[in-house]
């Protein structure tokens, strides 16, 4: 058995004095994709930005390998091995795909850094190094999140967090995003994702949890999850 590289033990988590998260725990271990899954409002995007930094734990610890991170600011999460794609829109439409893939490095020391990173991901994403000089503002759903991946990828993190990585997209693309987050983990990426579109997300999760009411419901592996009768009829419309 793996060890475990992110753990919440116990976390109470929301927004000031609003809380969303009631007793949490989930343990993923080293090297696994995580998929968590739940109803619209179940407190998914909270529990990602509580081990962020972008929401408040009132309660609880978050450990990354071991090191408590509970409360870490975003920036210092980024600058030590976890980055976060969010399920809004997150590039900037006025910069070219070059400048934002840099602000994904903005936390390195020296540009050249930054810019030898970015060469390197370009050979991972072609597609991303023929439109290096397009305006982000004009790319496809696809392409967008295409580079929005490739950005997060610039610190090369231990951890990525992907909110919602198939919203909105055309079904052709949502293959695409996720036979890209599966070679992101057989590189030795671990990923925890929020999807909306329940039965993909297990389907290439090895751990698997359902929030309900900010509070975990089930957990198991993705195929047990997908295979559960009261998960389906509950969570997947079956």
């Amino acid at each position: 058995m793996a060890e475990p590289i992110l753990e919440m033990e116990h976390v109470v988590a929301g927004y000031g004095n609003t809380t969303v998260l009631h007793d949490v725990n989930i343990e993923i271990e080293d090297g696994q994709i995580a998929c968590l899954i739940g109803p619209n409002g179940s407190g998914k995007s909270t529990l990602m930005k509580s081990i962020y930094g972008f929401a408040d734990v009132m309660d609880g610890t978050i450990t990354l390998r071991d090191r408590e991170i509970t409360g870490r600011s975003p920036q210092e999460n980024l600058a030590n091995g976890m980055s976060y794609v969010l399920q809004d829109a997150s590039v900037f439409p006025g910069m070219s795909v070059h400048e934002n893939m840099l602000m994904g490095g903005y936390v390195f020391e020296d540009d050249d850094r930054a810019l030898a990173r970015a060469e390197e991901l370009y050979d991972e994403f072609p597609i991303l190094g023929d439109i290096r000089d397009q305006q982000a503002g004009t790319l496809s759903g696809g392409q967008r999140r295409l580079l929005e991946l490739a950005r997060a990828l610039m610190v090369d993190p231990e951890v990525m967090l992907l909110d919602e990585p198939s919203i909105g997209l055309e079904p052709k693309f949502i293959d695409d995003v996720f036979e890209r987050i599966e070679q992101l983990n057989e590189l030795g990426t671990t990923i925890l994702l929020v999807e909306q579109n329940a039965q993909k997300g297990l389907s290439v999760a090895d751990r698997g949890f359902v929030l309900a009411s900010g509070e975990i419901k089930y957990t198991g592996s993705g195929e047990e999850l997908l295979n559960d009768e009261e998960v389906g009829r509950l969570y997947l419309g079956g």
